[in-house]
């Protein structure tokens, strides 16, 4: 190998390092954005778990009528328990508990729904924070208690 395919190859991997970068970067934020999602929607499960088991006849209700209801879609309760299984995720949840039904009776319905922003590492390095991607995710159960 002689001097000049020593440049060749640093020249090489000059135009191509940043491509692979960018491709792996990209991987990342995908990854990442999955991985948000799923603990999401876990948590959004569990807090439409939390507010069917205390339906109206619970020791501990919550929804309509209950003093952690606030009118139309705010329940305190069932919020804290969304939002402490939501640790791991970097922007603020915004939490909503909703009782189709008007009321949180045996055979109601609830619907838990979650959203957050999500920024990926390529667009917070090259342009800020302007580009968010709202990710949601939402539950339905029926009041079994």
């Amino acid at each position: 190998m002689n001097r000049d395919e020593h440049g060749q190859s640093l020249i090489e991997l000059a135009l191509v390092l940043p491509i692979l970068v960018i491709v792996l970067a990209g991987m990342f934020d995908a990854v990442r954005a999955v991985q948000i999602s799923s603990s999401l929607n876990a948590a959004v499960r569990e807090g439409t778990r939390f507010a069917v088991v205390r339906g109206q006849f619970s020791a501990t209700p919550v929804g309509p009528g209950t003093g952690t209801y606030t009118a139309p879609d705010r329940d305190s309760a069932v919020e804290a328990s969304v939002l402490e299984r939501t640790a791991g995720i970097p922007r603020a949840v915004t939490v909503r508990a909703t009782w189709p039904d008007g009321n949180n009776a045996k055979g109601s319905r609830v619907v838990v729904t979650a959203t957050t922003d999500y920024v990926p590492v390529l667009s917070a390095v090259f342009i800020g924070d302007r580009l968010r991607l709202p990710l949601s995710a939402s539950s339905s159960l029926t009041i079994s208690n």
